[in-house]
């Protein structure tokens, strides 16, 4: 080790070595480590095995995010403002400088039910009159859903209006700041909230039905169907991902295995829960335990609590000794 001469008070010359020493911690210290690991392991493990039984979905934290990153976090839910299943149009510049109302076409829906139905017909094996009846289902099921939009025209026609109304206020206070248009624009979410979910509730019979009569002509296990552009991360995926995700990083952490990329895995993740509930924005709720859990495991990333009561050390022991046998090996043959 490189050193250095220094004089201390009393005159009297001695080493210093230029390289710092590692920082040696108490056990006191080491033990509060491992304590502080098993117990966000044993929470991480636990919430996975809750999420595991109870058919855990992602769905009402996604949709209920709030802040600048709000969007990408519903982006993975499909059809949240139910545009696709209403068949919603825009509304356009129309001659003479005006605007058309908005309208609905539910052309993209009835051609996707006709390729789930040939879908379905090639899993589940169908020929001749089952196929038939399978393209009867998906006429009948496409004359009600024309028969509810005909009903509730007036209605739709209503509801994208107030939804386009929506969007432009909510542009107007992102733009300007303006915070009188706040009470406004919440009793508008709610009116149209209010609608879309008692709409949306039609439909969907519509589709689960279909889904329902199709499949009960196989004999197969029901063929799910699917969404019309679908998100590329989907809240289906994270629902099965999830759970895993909590279980690993509870077990790395409980085993002291893989310790730092456990512990900054989990993490990230609850930056991600944090970020979804912006702190400060309108409406966000409190994510207090999440950030002292992730400093949690910041610590335990940083702080080497995998080198103690661990398979990691366990691990780096053995690797040590056998690096420490090869050398003694290869000096031995060069001395020979």
């Amino acid at each position: 080790m490189e050193q250095r001469w220094c004089r201390n008070k009393y005159n009297v010359r001695r080493r210093i070595p230029l390289k710092a020493s590692t920082v040696q911690i108490g056990k006191f210290a080491i033990l509060v480590l491992v304590l502080l690991r098993l117990s966000v392991g044993w929470h991480f493990f636990k919430e996975g095995a809750a999420k595991m039984d109870g058919g855990f979905s992602s769905t009402g934290f996604l949709s209920s995010a709030k802040g600048p990153f709000s969007g990408g976090f519903q982006a993975m839910l499909w059809d949240t403002d139910g545009k696709i299943r209403l068949g919603y149009q825009s509304s356009r510049p129309s001659q003479p400088g005006g605007w058309s109302e908005p309208s609905y076409n539910t052309k993209a829906i009835t051609d996707h039910w006709k390729a789930y139905q040939a879908d379905v017909i090639t899993y589940q094996r169908l020929e001749g009159d089952w196929a038939k009846a399978a393209a009867g289902i998906v006429k009948r099921r496409v004359e009600q859903l024309d028969e509810f939009f005909e009903v509730n025209h007036d209605d739709l026609i209503k509801l994208f209006n107030q939804m386009e109304r929506r969007e432009k206020q909510l542009k107007t206070e992102a733009m300007s700041g303006v915070a009188s248009l706040r009470a406004q624009g919440v009793q508008l979410e709610n009116e149209i909230r209010s609608s879309r979910a008692t709409m949306l509730a039609s439909v969907d019979l519509i589709w689960e039905g279909l889904e329902r009569e199709l499949n009960a002509l196989g004999t197969r296990a029901p063929l799910p169907l699917g969404e019309i552009n679908g998100p590329a991360i989907a809240a289906s995926q994270l629902d099965r991902f999830i759970p895993w995700f909590d279980i690993t990083v509870g077990m790395c952490l409980l085993l002291g295995l893989c310790t730092p990329v456990a512990a900054l895995a989990g993490a990230g993740f609850l930056l991600s829960v944090i970020l979804s509930q912006f702190p400060g924005s309108a409406g966000a709720q409190p994510t207090y335990y999440q950030a002292i859990e992730m400093c949690a495991l910041l610590v335990i990333a940083f702080a080497g609590a995998g080198k103690y009561v661990s398979l990691d050390s366990i691990l780096g022991h053995c690797c040590c000794c056998r690096k420490h046998t090869t050398k003694s090996e290869n000096q031995t043959e060069e001395k020979e």
